[in-house]
């Protein structure tokens, strides 16, 4: 049994206190960056993009008290050369987003930029990639400045849309496990929580020492201070939305595994 934490900016709050050592354990650990539901077993438990979760339906339960959620604000954000609305048709270039980040792309694109997608690109060798009016830019460079051209918040364009907050990741345990009970490895990710936003300064530090790029410090402090750890019923609603509105044409699947809690109270 293994505890997969997926290395992104997003998680931040969680993995570094453990790569930190601020919090020991003796359950195992791997923080693998673009962790997938490939990389996960049913004997294993593992914080993982939403999307990916769609994938383990028939291995996995969510277990809703460890979560990732950003309300309104993100670094997940769309660059155009001019604003949204002067762009009609084009290719999408997703440069470096991860699975949520183009799930919530498809599910913004037409209901409220108005902009077609004429293909997806994950490549500059890709075709069309040198006509993308649109990038998606996905972690550090989310929390960046463009040089030209306009700059959107996508997890702002979602609560506008919708009233809702993005969830970015969820905690998937495998049936092996919860035969058993995740009750420890629950417990532990709480413990970590804990520390990360006890010690959020240090976390930031962490961050911005982790890229190359010059981070908006204001605004990576106003978004780690932001981000909530746990789901709510209306983060269960939004993120069911979300995959209903944003998995078509992708490889995810529009229903995620059953939450813990509901199939319990189903027996």
């Amino acid at each position: 049994m293994t505890l997969y934490i997926d290395d992104s900016l997003m998680t931040a709050a969680v993995r570094v206190p453990l790569t930190e050592g601020w919090i020991e354990t003796d359950i195992p650990f791997a923080i693998r960056q673009g962790l997938t539901a490939a990389d996960v077993g049913p004997g294993d438990v593992a914080l993982l993009p939403g999307p990916e979760a769609t994938l383990l339906g028939q291995t996995h339960v969510i277990a809703p008290e460890v979560a990732v959620v950003a309300e309104a604000m993100s670094a997940i954000a769309m660059r155009t050369p001019v604003r949204p609305d002067g762009v009609e048709e084009t290719p999408i270039r997703l440069l470096d987003a991860g699975p949520t980040a183009e799930v919530l792309i498809r599910a913004l694109l037409r209901p409220f930029f108005g902009i077609t997608a004429s293909s997806f690109v994950t490549s500059d060798e890709d075709e069309g990639a040198a006509d993308a009016q649109v990038v998606i830019v996905d972690g550090p460079l989310g929390l960046t400045e463009p040089e030209f051209g306009h700059q959107e918040d996508l997890a702002r364009a979602w609560y506008v849309l919708t009233g809702q907050a993005v969830v970015h990741h969820v905690l998937a345990v495998g049936v092996e496990v919860e035969a058993r009970g995740p009750e420890p490895e629950i417990e532990l990710l709480r413990r970590v929580v804990a520390a990360g936003k006890e010690r959020r300064r240090d976390v930031r530090g962490v961050i911005a020492g982790a890229f190359e790029v010059d981070l908006d410090r204001d605004r990576l402090a106003e978004l780690t201070n932001r981000i909530r750890y746990e789901l709510t019923d209306a983060d269960r609603q939004s993120l069911r939305n979300l995959l209903a509105r944003g998995t078509w044409g992708s490889r995810f699947q529009r229903a995620l595994p059953a939450f813990r809690d509901e199939v319990e109270g189903a027996t």
